[in-house]
């Protein structure tokens, strides 16, 4: 989903009408405070994806390295958060180390996987999470309304967001991997 539309979502939690009509693409009269507001639900947007992937539903990805390690941190796609695990082609388990350049393993080609921190986004961006548009919206509007000052709202939308959370959880289309205890 777009994050647009989850900040166009939030606008509307937080009680800001104006904000979510001028997110919506619709005229507003005072445009250069709702695009202070909008880049303010953006940074807030970021925050809670950030906060949901770190704390709450980890973002998992794989990827193929074509040689032995090391792999380095920036060659992957995303930016790893967590080592999970490396494989060779037949899908059988390797032995690796994490160092400060970035993930040792024999050299053969090897898939890891990995949990990743989402990458900062713009309004026009596709958010990382394909079902999450009611904890971001949530999570999004409880951070802004903290940053306006409007502590009763935040704490139900606090609420709200780790429901909405807690839900996700527990949703199947969510595939993400829970943690696993050695």
């Amino acid at each position: 989903m777009l994050v647009r539309k989850i900040m166009e979502t939030a606008a509307a939690l937080a009680g800001r009408g104006d904000l979510a009509d001028f997110l919506g693409g619709k005229r507003v009269a005072d445009v250069s405070a709702a695009q202070r507001d909008a880049e303010t639900m953006l940074r807030c947007f970021n925050l809670a994806e950030n906060e949901a992937a770190s704390d709450y539903l980890p973002l998992v990805a794989q990827q193929t390295f074509p040689s032995g390690g090391p792999a380095a941190f920036g060659d992957f796609e995303k930016p790893p958060l967590e080592i999970l695990w490396v494989k060779d082609g037949t899908g059988r388990k390797l032995p690796f180390s994490v160092c400060g350049e970035g993930v040792r393993f024999p050299s053969c080609a090897a898939t890891v996987g990995y949990r990743y921190r989402p990458l900062v986004k713009d309004a026009g961006d596709e958010t990382d999470f394909p079902n999450g548009e009611n904890f971001l919206a949530a999570g999004a509007a409880c951070e802004f309304c903290l940053m306006e000052g409007m502590f009763e709202r935040a704490a139900l939308l606090d609420k709200r967001y780790k429901e909405s959370l807690a839900a996700a959880r527990r949703d199947k289309s969510f595939t993400l991997k829970g943690r696993e205890w050695i």
